[in-house]
């Protein structure tokens, strides 16, 4: 049986693909040579055809935001409010507005003049909304992004370089993409970007034609199945269905990933859940026209070489363009490398675990595809079942405790993402040591907020044995005796800091109400941070601390803005410092020793501020 046809794969890992094509440089064998080997799109069928059959697998997957990865700007597709109200970034200004049931934003142009931009493509509808013009004549031609996104979670609208990793850049224009070269390879089923590249003049984006076309928008049926032509002739015969019904599933012609084996099974997420470069540079021209060769049922590795902190950077004006992505004992850090984080984790060993294991796309929790049980222990216990006999045993916590989360301990929440922190999929156990001294988070302080590295690391030598040993020093140079959590809050790098700015907010973090004053203060520090992911981040986690303590300043709280100008947002800083020294005095405890935070909760200012000049040794900029 021939396998069935792919779906999407994601080539334009860092940067986009057309930067990596000029940076390959052109096709020697010619564009045009290789559009009738792999020109894809009649083999795909489309869910309505899936759903004549399949009605119950239709309807659990269309209540997943795979199915609105991409879709046409209609109705309730439109997550942002186009209302007319005027938002203002970086000193411009736009207009989101709807016109006779269409979508546009007014948008800065050149040289003080504005321009009226439609929306012809939606793109994300469960973290934040992403919306593209059509900049060419029809469609299939080229899909520009707009600048503004609309953010589910806040309900607001943000600037795209507001929610990388990054610093406040007032170019609006920043993260210009292009949807026919980057999204359109996970955000779509069957896709073939036909995009053609010129490498005369500077501006890559402007310089490609397209006549892309997808099977689907969205992330539908035949992107985990494969393409469904020879599936639906096949099932056209009704003895091919009676055989098919009695077992003869060879009849089928369909992918089904959970009869695939261990590492086929991993490749059909980690098509998309795995950033990549093609197995063969030259590969790169073929998956810009015809689109990506891999297709379910395949290994992965046959395809395409899954991007690590060790990839040499094909661009050479970035040379650390993959090692930022990356803790520097190689666990990713960004969203997008799952694939990876599971291909290095010891459960991997047995050939049983795959993604399904875990995850399902047909059944749980459309946030994260996961069944309710599955989002605590049992995801572990159903392998490690002795250790679920004896829970206060192997973790030394209170089981009914968050100390005890199997979760918290081996994939902790250490992953930037869509202005979240997600968990690593790096399945591993802690050692404050390797940890700290990788500039990474570690397990034991990302809970434990007010305790030091020495601290933790002496906890599992007394609990587990002189294999973990105390760390030597912290990469950014701060001191091992600070709270761990706060040190990296201050002088860590982008990622370090938005993950602690996250972490201090979350319920399961192991501070008592009437000892959380350190947190909220250096919270509000952290609300004057550089990177404005950082500061939304912050204050988020302010919010939900605020709530929990019955601090009141929810009202100042909302007014501060973390995209305002510099000079609004530190008047409203200072402001919020000195309410909440008067808010702790009356509801909190003085604050412990090592937290920069006197007993009158005054902040050392001056060591304070020596934490934060250690961020200059390592500004990064990381898109997604």
């Amino acid at each position: 049986m021939r396998r069935p046809a792919p779906r999407s794969l994601l080539l334009a890992v860092a940067p986009c693909a057309v930067a990596l094509a000029l940076a390959f440089g052109r096709d020697p064998a010619g564009i045009e040579g290789a559009r009738p080997l792999l020109s894809r799109a009649a083999h795909y069928q489309g869910s309505a055809t899936c759903r004549t059959c399949h009605p119950d697998q239709f309807a659990s997957w269309a209540r997943t935001y795979h199915r609105t990865m991409t879709t046409r700007p209609e109705g309730e597709n439109v997550l942002g409010r186009f209302d007319g109200t005027p938002v203002e970034f970086y000193g411009q200004r736009a207009m989101p507005f709807e016109r006779d049931g269409r979508y546009f934003m007014r948008l800065p142009g050149g040289a003080g003049t504005e321009r009226e931009a439609e929306v012809a493509l939606v793109v994300g509808s469960h973290r934040y909304q992403q919306y593209f013009e059509l900049a060419g004549s029809a469609p299939g031609d080229s899909y520009r992004r707009l600048p503004l996104l609309w953010h589910v979670g806040e309900q607001r609208w943000m600037h795209l370089n507001g929610v990388f990793l990054e610093p406040d850049d007032a170019n609006w224009d920043a993260h210009a993409a292009n949807w026919n070269a980057n999204c359109i390879f996970c955000h779509n089923t069957g896709p073939e970007p036909r995009v053609e590249v010129s490498r005369d003049g500077a501006d890559a984006h402007s310089l490609q034609r397209s006549a892309s076309r997808v099977g689907e928008l969205g992330i539908a049926c035949e992107a985990c199945h494969g393409p469904g032509d020879e599936h639906v002739a096949a099932l056209d015969s009704p003895l091919t269905r009676y055989a098919a019904h009695f077992g003869a599933e060879s009849e089928l012609a369909i992918v089904q990933p959970e009869k695939l084996g261990q590492l086929e099974a991993l490749a059909v997420c980690g098509q998309c859940h795995s950033q990549r470069l093609p197995s063969a540079p030259e590969k790169l021209w073929q998956f810009l026209d015809a689109g990506p060769s891999y297709r379910p049922g395949d290994l992965l590795t046959e395809h395409v070489t899954p991007v690590t902190r060790d990839t040499p950077s094909p661009d050479a004006r970035e040379p650390e363009l993959f090692r930022q992505r990356f803790w520097r004992d190689g666990t990713a850090r960004l969203t997008a490398y799952e694939y990876l984080g599971i291909t290095q984790s010891p459960c991997l060993a047995g050939g049983e675990m795959t993604c399904s294991s875990c995850h399902a796309m047909h059944s749980g929790d459309v946030a994260g595809n996961l069944e309710p049980e599955l989002r605590g222990d049992r995801a572990c216990t159903q392998c490690h079942e002795e250790i679920a006999r004896d829970v206060r045993g192997h973790t030394h916590h209170d089981p009914a405790q968050s100390g005890a989360r199997c979760l918290d301990c081996h994939m902790p929440r250490m992953v930037y993402g869509i202005l979240e922190i997600h968990r690593s999929h790096r399945i591993e156990v802690p050692d404050v040591k390797r940890d700290v001294e990788a500039g990474r988070p570690n397990a034991c302080t990302s809970c434990h907020l007010d305790r030091s590295a020495p601290w933790a690391a002496e906890a599992m030598r007394a609990w587990w044995g002189e294999r973990y040993q105390r760390p030597v020093s912290r990469p950014d140079g701060a001191s091992l005796e600070l709270p761990e959590a706060l040190a990296s809050l201050h002088a860590g790098d982008a990622v370090q800091r938005a993950v602690y700015a996250a972490q201090f907010g979350r319920a399961e973090s192991a501070l008592a109400p009437r000892t959380a004053a350190f947190a909220l203060a250096h919270l509000v520090i952290a609300l004057g941070d550089g990177y404005p992911s950082v500061r939304t981040l912050a204050r988020r986690s302010l919010r939900a601390l605020d709530q929990r303590l019955a601090l009141g300043l929810g009202p100042e709280l909302e007014a501060f803005d973390p995209f305002a100008p510099g000079e609004e947002r530190k008047r409203r800083l200072f402001e919020l410092l000195a309410q909440l020294k008067a808010a702790a005095r009356s509801r909190c405890d003085p604050p412990a020793a090592d937290t920069l935070l006197s007993p009158d909760f005054e902040l050392d200012l001056p060591r304070v501020r020596a934490l934060l000049e250690l961020q200059s040794d390592h500004v990064i900029a990381i898109g997604e």
